[in-house]
């Protein structure tokens, strides 16, 4: 079946679309599924596809260093768990049961925001570096971890602003309110999910990352655009 933004598609081209203009439209995959008339099973995998070329995209537009995600990601416990609205002490305990949270760094950049998760950071280096300190076997990691302008604890759910040379000049209400902006979007768009585990975290922050890049733009029309020029493959 011909199909332009799928190779060896068994799904048409219009029904491909319709999948993709709904998770433009940021709707979970019961919900794609029940509208589409497609299983849930395949709708998953498309998902997961589109957001793999999600991940390329913002890779290679990235001005930060990327970590291979093998590295980073070890478990398949649950990193948030979550049935309604958002309520950060029922996330920030879920968290909590993982023996290592999730820690990513937000970097500001022409008014774009991108994301690094860092493997190697303890929450006492964070919490160090913010409060000024500088220990003798963090100054290393402080200097690393000065380059974003704000770093985000899953485990705690909470996101810290760093000082430093990012946010001083005209620019520092901006770079604030993007970061802000940024967090408060991945915030509820990680809560809604009821069984989000460590080994997908990766591309759903990305997703995240692309979404807020793309804010003033059609989602839908960029997406089409990404996949027609990178198809799906689904060998």
């Amino acid at each position: 079946m011909k199909n332009k933004f799928l190779k060896g598609a068994h799904l048409s081209e219009r029904k491909f679309k319709e999948i993709l203009k709904l998770f433009s439209e940021d709707l979970t995959a019961t919900q794609i599924a029940s509208i589409s008339g497609v299983s849930r099973v395949t709708v998953n995998s498309y998902l997961k596809k589109i957001r793999s070329q999600i991940v390329k995209s913002c890779e290679e537009t990235s001005p930060v260093p990327v970590h291979s995600l093998p590295k980073i990601i070890h478990a398949k416990q649950p990193v948030l768990q979550h049935d309604g609205d958002v309520e950060d002490d029922a996330l920030r305990l879920n968290v909590e049961r993982n023996n290592r949270p999730v820690i990513f760094g937000i970097y500001h950049l022409d008014s774009q925001v991108f994301t690094e998760i860092i493997p190697d950071i303890s929450r006492s280096m964070i919490q160090a570096v913010v409060r000024g300190r500088s220990i003798l076997e963090t100054v290393g990691t402080a200097d690393r971890i000065r380059k974003y302008n704000g770093v985000v604890d899953l485990g705690q759910y909470r996101l810290y602003h760093l000082p430093g040379q990012h946010l001083v000049g005209a620019h520092h209400q901006h770079i604030i309110d993007d970061v802000d902006g940024f967090w408060i979007l991945t915030k509820h768009r990680l809560a809604k999910f009821k069984g989000l585990n460590r080994n997908t975290v990766y591309l759903h922050l990305k997703e995240c990352e692309f979404r807020y890049n793309h804010r003033t733009r059609d989602l839908y029309n960029v997406l089409l655009d990404l996949l027609k020029n990178y198809p799906l493959n689904l060998s």
